[in-house]
């Protein structure tokens, strides 16, 4: 079946104006709760704008709220009679009716999902609408499925067939286990209730193996008139295993017993250890825990609460985010489906607790290939004994890539002392790290060992270690040449026996190049170089790590927040300047201003985009400027103000008592705005 663009274009929310400035469409955005602005330059579409490109352009080293708005380019217009396809390199397209004006937008993402639910919705009314009966079973003969037509033919409600034994309902001369064995049975004829019916056997597959039989019948005087339905529902479950396919979930169907009976979509293998995908059917979700397969059962907690139940479940080699969901009929759970998110930690590294004599284990969680490449990069590096310069943006977590280097390498059972440069005082920093003797200074009564020392046997990370004052970076140099160091107020070296690992956020060539750091201490920590991506850079990891934030920090603050799918898909889409460290406080903040179970997709969008800026009710006065350019400026702020704020120039003009006109041409001269509206013209085909 095909749709043309008319049946699934969204209607367009917003026009805004190539003039505007971010910080203003952004308001409209919100105010709208549109998620595409459309940006108009002579009364013509040019571009788009969304909240992420938005903030893409606050983030540009000449960008910020003021800026004026950057249409994003890569869209068509299409004639919304034509058919709906995919259209590659191509963000979203436009459609236009036949004099040219635009009706509706549809972004590329969301075509494939949006035809597979319209498909899938038409494939279940066509089941139930059908004029013949359809009845499906599992391997063990139990009745799984039945349509309507099934109950008038049979004269039965589904509730009474469902999870019997279908043969001790049809008389039947010969075993269905041929059925099981591959052959099809055409123009078989039975009796059901007194009524004598015509139809067919066939099994049902999935992944190349049968998992069951359907039966497809009619009363035998109807038969001829329904021929036509059977190849139809012949080729059904093909065609539903082709939508499950577009799904990157993990679809589980469960009976009302908690029995699996379907698994379709993604296959998480690494969450199911050994056991194949076809294995699963007929297995009761409560034996799968007790076997340690996964915990915890979130079927049967589905079942027992009645109700939608969201949880993380730890595999034997992965994590899953799921969601079950009970299907009601007659006020009884018919069947549970559970959809699957794979968040999996695929690596672990261990930090040292100050004080503590042993390690404990934290996850290293990651998706990414990025990040999957880097720790097999760590793990090459960690038996040497070079220095490892560590570079990433501030948040990105290079402490903790310095850990797992530690725990990877032939020291783990040495220290590992971390320093950070850029807290030290300036005056302090030489004794830090190298220690003083006995009346070296003011103060200093007795001897200190330094933190160099105390990282003898094991390894010294440097974070930070641009922050290092130029005279104290001579004094590293000789300990890293000598492998020695001398205290404050002694003349003695002391040799040590230290790995040196290093971190900066800032770029230490160029800092080489302006003389603020010395190049020869350079070279001799730039021996293995290790480049962690930015967050942005890596959106895979996104989900992973808020869920394990979100687990941590439930732990310690004694709560049992759920976060939703769409929730998660909204955090991928920020761009994370503060990295690793903003997405933990992020959690931390949406666990205490989220009002209800479960961290909804509103709740992101409040703590990530909206503002604390409260309008002002009067006008300020803070010093003497010409009349006409106050009355100028007071102007172009209040018609900002009022254009921000009610969406349109015809209400902005209403709230400020002028003419639309007035409006409109105050805008062209403060800021080359337009009125948003108008149509479009000059379509790409």
């Amino acid at each position: 079946m095909h749709w043309d663009w008319k049946g699934v274009l969204q209607p367009i929310r917003l026009f805004v104006n190539s003039g505007m400035t971010v910080q203003h469409v952004f308001a409209l955005l919100k105010e709208e709760e549109a998620e595409i602005g459309f940006v108009l330059e002579d009364e013509e579409i040019i571009g788009y704008v969304t909240p992420l490109s938005l903030l893409n352009q606050m983030m540009e080293e000449r960008g910020g709220p003021a800026c004026k708005i950057k249409p994003e380019k890569d869209f068509l217009f299409v004639r919304e009679e034509a058919a709906a396809k995919h259209i590659h390199n191509c963000y979203l397209v436009i459609g236009a009716d036949v004099v040219n004006r635009p009706t509706g937008y549809m972004i590329m993402d969301h075509l494939n999902r949006y035809l597979s639910e319209v498909q899938l919705k038409n494939f279940n009314d066509a089941l139930n609408n059908a004029e013949m009966g359809i009845v499906t079973m599992d391997a063990s003969f139990h009745v799984i499925f039945m349509n309507e037509k099934a109950e008038q033919i049979l004269g039965m409600k589904r509730s009474v067939i469902q999870g019997r034994d279908y043969r001790k309902l049809i008389r039947m001369d010969t075993s269905f286990d041929e059925v099981l064995e591959g052959q099809k049975w055409f123009g078989v004829e039975n009796t059901f209730n007194f009524k004598a019916i015509s139809g067919q056997f066939s099994p049902i597959y999935e992944s190349g193996k049968i998992i069951g039989i359907i039966h497809n019948f009619y009363l035998k005087d109807q038969l001829e008139e329904a021929v036509h339905e059977i190849d139809f529902v012949r080729e059904m479950n093909e065609d539903l295993q082709t939508i499950y396919s577009l799904s990157n979930e993990q679809i589980l169907v469960a009976n009302s017993n908690g029995i699996i009976t379907k698994v379709a979509g993604a296959y998480f293998s690494s969450f199911w250890g050994d056991i194949d995908q076809s294995e699963l059917i007929g297995e009761s979700a409560a034996d799968l825990e007790k076997r340690g397969i996964f915990t915890p059962d979130i079927i049967s907690a589905c079942i027992e609460k009645n109700s939608r139940v969201m949880l993380t479940q730890k595999g034997k080699n992965g994590t899953v985010l799921s969601t079950a969901t009970p299907v009601m009929e007659d006020g009884k759970i018919k069947r549970v489906i559970v959809l699957s998110k794979d968040i999996s930690s695929e690596e672990k590294s261990f930090i040292k607790s100050e004080g503590a004599a042993e390690f404990h284990s934290e996850p290293v969680i990651y998706r990414s290939s990025e990040m999957a490449a880097l720790m097999e990069e760590v793990k090459s590096v960690a038996p040497l004994d070079s220095t490892v310069l560590i570079s990433g943006e501030s948040g990105v977590g290079k402490e903790v890539i310095a850990r797992r280097i530690h725990q990877l390498s032939n020291r783990s059972s040495g220290s590992f002392v971390a320093i950070n440069c850029g807290a030290i005082p300036e005056h302090l920093i030489e004794s830090e790290l190298f220690g003083h003797e006995k009346g070296a200074f003011t103060g200093a009564e007795s001897k200190r060992v330094g933190l160099f020392e105390q990282g003898h046997e094991g390894t010294v990370f440097l974070d930070e270690v641009s922050e290092l004052p130029y005279s104290m970076q001579v004094k590293l140099l000789r300990v890293l040449q000598e492998r020695e160091v001398i205290r404050v107020g002694s003349t003695v070296p002391i040799k040590i026996n230290v790995r040196v690992l290093a971190a900066s956020n800032k770029n230490l060539r160029q800092m080489v190049q302006k003389k603020e750091f010395r190049e020869d201490l350079y070279y001799r920590l730039h021996v293995v170089p290790i480049q962690i991506p930015a967050l942005r850079n890596r959106k895979e990891d996104v989900s992973p790590l808020a869920v394990n934030f979100l687990e941590e920090l439930n732990e310690q603050n004694g709560r049992e927040k759920k976060i939703s799918t769409n929730a998660l898909n909204l955090l991928e889409s920020y761009q994370w300047p503060g990295n690793i460290r903003e997405l933990r406080n992020v959690i931390e903040r949406l666990i205490v201003v989220s009002k209800g179970e479960e961290i909804s997709e509103k709740d992101v969008y409040r703590v990530l985009w909206e503002t604390d800026s409260n309008e002002q009710g009067f006008l300020t006065i803070k010093g003497i400027i010409p009349l006409k350019k106050a009355v100028e400026e007071t102007e172009k702020q209040l018609i900002e103000l009022a254009v921000e704020k009610y969406g349109t120039a015809t209400d902005a003009a209403k709230a400020l008592e002028v003419s639309i006109s007035t409006v409109s041409r105050r805008m062209k001269r403060f800021n080359g705005d337009q009125v948003p509206g108008g149509a479009a013209h000059d379509f790409l085909f």
